[in-house]
């Protein structure tokens, strides 16, 4: 038991929205810690300001930074691990005499992958090149995933290729997924439209990040294809952060999955 009431938070431009604070709450009220989070909205132009007073507060234990502030925090870390430097972004932080900060999307949507289909062989489509696709590239190169293949709406070089390549444009799409055997999507967006549906194999597999909803309109166009939500992702680097706080892995049991459920249909 904690001797005082540890605050936690999620930091972000629309952090209200967060389902962090029913995840962890819950297993903090589960595990007996006494300890509380919550939400902190900051905008772009005071972020700097505004963290260095929230991590300078006392009973403020740890944050974990969401949209759009993964990249800007770091030069407020005094510690970082070596995945939060190659992606160049950090979600997770610990505040004691140090500050020390982690990145857990990578392992955390890692974590979601069926290992029983061995994945790693297949052709795997990442749409979209921002923040979240890095931490998910990095991690498939890292486990040995070697066909991948990157759509975005403008040409960027990789990031965690040994050779020289760059993104492929949306005009490619119908070429590339017909293939493939995990598409993951990773934009805001439904990028799968019209004719394009019917080009994905019926055993593919149907990635989004996006949360809220849960089926997202991407989703949506496989009704009968396997599908990776984004709760999922969400759940297993909070499971991460939670581990960095307090030494062990919280269990993700069915009560906590339903009590999310309600929130996002």
């Amino acid at each position: 038991m904690y001797q005082k009431m540890d605050k936690y938070f999620v930091v972000g431009n629309n952090s209200s929205k967060s389902l962090s604070p029913m995840i962890f709450n819950y297993w903090f009220k589960k595990y007996k810690i006494d300890a509380k989070y919550s939400f902190i909205e900051l905008n772009d132009k005071s972020f700097n300001k505004d963290i260095k007073e929230i991590l300078t507060k006392k009973n403020v234990s740890g944050l974990n930074i969401t949209i759009p502030f993964k990249e800007k925090i770091i030069k407020h870390v005094d510690v970082l691990d070596e995945h939060s430097e190659v992606i160049n972004a950090t979600n997770c932080l610990s505040i004691g005499k140090k500050i020390k900060g982690i990145n857990t999307d990578w392992l955390g949507y890692y974590k979601t992958l069926p290992k029983h289909l061995n994945l790693a062989k297949k052709k795997v489509v990442l749409i979209g090149y921002g923040g979240a696709a890095y931490a998910i590239h990095y991690v498939l190169k890292k486990k040995g995933f070697n066909n991948i293949t990157i759509i975005n709406r403008t040409k960027k070089a990789l990031k965690f290729e040994k050779q020289a390549k760059q993104t492929q444009g949306y005009d490619r799409f119908e070429e590339i997924i017909k293939s493939a055997k995990l598409i993951i999507n990773t934009t805001p967006i439904n990028p799968i439209k019209n004719d394009l549906i019917n080009r994905v194999s019926s055993d593919a597999i149907l990635s989004d990040i996006v949360y809220s909803p849960k089926e997202t309109s991407f989703l949506r166009n496989f009704p009968n294809n396997k599908k990776i939500y984004g709760i999922s992702m969400l759940l297993e680097q909070a499971a991460l952060c939670f581990k960095f706080w307090f030494g062990f892995e919280p269990v993700i049991d069915r009560n906590l999955i339903e009590n999310l459920d309600k929130q996002i249909k």
